[in-house]
């Protein structure tokens, strides 16, 4: 492989779904998990890669970020389990890879955090003195709990092996039944809303774009869920067409409105727009000029706010947005 995977030719599925999805997907489903969204494109980008290694500057130019992005999150991640440092002989630059077996190495690296909690709770339960009850029962209810979890983990970590063992041997491996409810969508809230998850029969953003670029609907609606692009497309529409505002073009809007939500929520610059996104990065970067000239971006934010219509995470990230356009208009990179 090259290493772009927004370049790398690939056997992409009948909804276009490619390699690059795969990675924005990935980091998106991440941060509504309460992660980073950087943590997950470089696992999923070191999960699709054929190459045995990757360095951290490798990492920053294929998913065109800042070193400093990469450096911090491939930490994270590291102490995780879920990354493994890889040495070169005679070279400085560091390398990752992730093991065949990643989720079982994040599984032994969670061991690792449970023992360290309780040993925590044990440590400052020796600094309470006899009267104070409430919080004794509190440190010994997190000391209990996580050792509790730790044989449930240990339990778990063996039945994962041996099911890995079944699977790599052939066999048509029953799924347990709470393997099933986690692959169905019944665990981590994984299911039908805008904000992520499986929408079957949702229509793509479309718009215009380049040769062979295609935007996966999960993508597209997780940055710009429909009923944020509800408010929005009214005060884009009012403004008066530019060559730098655009006309209001419905679809085609709203295509150029996510690509420019990506670039403000990802830390990417706006040469690092993706070509899967459609508009050019040119076309990105002076739509949001016009927009922010315009006061669009504050508006949008008090606009969804006042809107009794719109859930609050949604209200949440759109104040994100307009937070992030302010950063980069007046100090972020342009």
């Amino acid at each position: 492989m090259s290493g772009d995977l927004w370049r790398e030719p690939s056997r992409d599925t009948d909804d276009g779904f490619d390699r690059a999805a795969f990675v924005e997907e990935m980091g998106l489903l991440w941060e509504a998990a309460g992660s980073g969204r950087m943590d997950g494109r470089i696992i999923a980008y070191l999960l699709v890669t054929d190459v045995p290694y990757v360095s951290s500057a490798q990492l920053a130019a294929a998913l065109r970020v800042s070193a400093g992005s990469i450096s911090l999150a491939t930490r994270r991640l590291a102490e995780a389990g879920f990354l493994k440092r890889h040495a070169v002989p005679g070279e400085r630059s560091r390398y990752f890879r992730v093991d065949d077996d990643v989720w079982g190495g994040f599984l032994a690296g969670e061991r690792r955090y449970l023992d360290q909690q309780q040993r925590l709770a044990e440590r400052a339960l020796a600094l309470l003195g006899p009267d104070e009850e409430a919080p004794r029962r509190r440190l010994r209810n997190m000391r209990d709990y996580m050792r509790w979890v730790q044989g449930g983990h240990r339990d778990l970590l063996a039945r994962w092996h041996a099911y890995q063992r079944r699977s790599l041997a052939g066999e048509d491996a029953a799924v347990a039944p709470e393997s099933r409810a986690y692959a169905e969508g019944g665990a981590y809230g994984v299911g039908g809303d805008d904000r992520g998850g499986h929408e079957p029969g949702g229509a793509a953003v479309d718009g215009p774009r380049r040769p062979g670029a295609v935007l996966g609907t999960a993508l597209a609606r997780r940055l710009l869920p429909d009923a944020l692009w509800g408010t929005a497309e009214p005060l884009l529409a009012d403004m008066a067409p530019t060559a730098r505002t655009g006309g209001p073009r419905g679809a085609g809007r709203r295509a150029e409105l996510t690509a420019v939500v990506h670039v403000l929520t990802s830390g990417c610059g706006w040469q690092q727009l993706p070509d899967h996104f459609g508009p050019a990065p040119a076309t990105a970067h002076r739509r949001f000029t016009a927009w922010s000239d315009a006061g669009f971006w504050p508006r949008w934010a008090d606009a969804v706010a006042s809107d009794a219509g719109v859930a609050g995470a949604d209200v949440d990230w759109c104040r994100d947005i307009a937070r992030a356009a302010a950063n980069r208009r007046t100090g972020g990179r342009s």
